[in-house]
């Protein structure tokens, strides 16, 4: 139980340091809680500042925050795929929800990557191959992002586990792996619910705008 406890208030706390936010701050620009969709991630930390530098900046850094999670946790702890897991499930809820900020964070979506990095690449994978199919039909980012997320334990259960497997870092068998993508796209989506909500309301303000002018 002391073990638990370590790695999943630590890996929360860690979760939870808000990039987006001092990134775009120590740049001179506004809070990015209070522009473009108003969450602390990579993407809105590009639509804020117009700089894809600044988006790709904050996304590495989110990223490592997961890979950072998951990594520590085997260093000193157990390497079990549920522990492990944990971590990560604990490092994207401090993303999610930051203490620091009002519970007010980012996505997820980058943090996940990092932390899946070390554990399986299959879920990524398929979270990828969905979005990406989605973006070419809808230049939505939204839509993408969720065909994406509702999508991919449904690939993940339909690929051949042979095939995973090859890509999977930390031992797992195939119904271990297919109930973390659940649980995985469930966290994802609450941080979506503000979205969902303004698409139940008919909302005609897109929730994640692509910036007119781009810098780097």
């Amino acid at each position: 139980m002391p073990e638990l406890l370590t790695v999943v208030i630590g890996s929360y706390f860690l979760g939870s340091i808000p990039f987006a936010l001092l990134v775009v701050r120590v740049k001179g620009q506004t809070d990015v809680l209070q522009a473009g969709s108003g969450k602390a991630g990579a993407f809105n930390a590009y639509v804020v500042t117009h700089s894809k530098l600044t988006g790709l900046v904050v996304g590495l850094l989110d990223g490592l925050k997961g890979l950072a999670a998951v990594y520590l946790t085997g260093t000193f702890f157990s390497g079990s795929f549920w522990l492990l897991s944990l971590a990560l499930l604990a490092a994207v809820t401090g993303h999610v929800f930051p203490v620091w900020t009002g519970l007010k964070g980012g996505r997820g979506l980058a943090t996940t990557a990092g932390g899946m990095s070390l554990i399986g690449w299959a879920y990524t994978v398929a979270w990828c191959t969905i979005w990406v199919t989605g973006r070419l039909l809808r230049r939505d980012i939204l839509f993408s992002n969720l065909a994406a997320i509702l999508g991919s334990p449904v690939l993940v259960w339909l690929i051949p586990w042979e095939w995973s497997s090859r890509i999977m870092v930390t031992p797992v068998d195939r119904w271990t792996f297919v109930f973390f993508s659940c649980v995985v796209s469930l966290v994802l989506l609450v941080s979506h619910l503000d979205a969902l909500n303004d698409i139940w309301k008919g909302s005609s303000e897109p929730h994640e705008n692509i910036p007119s002018s781009k810098e780097s």
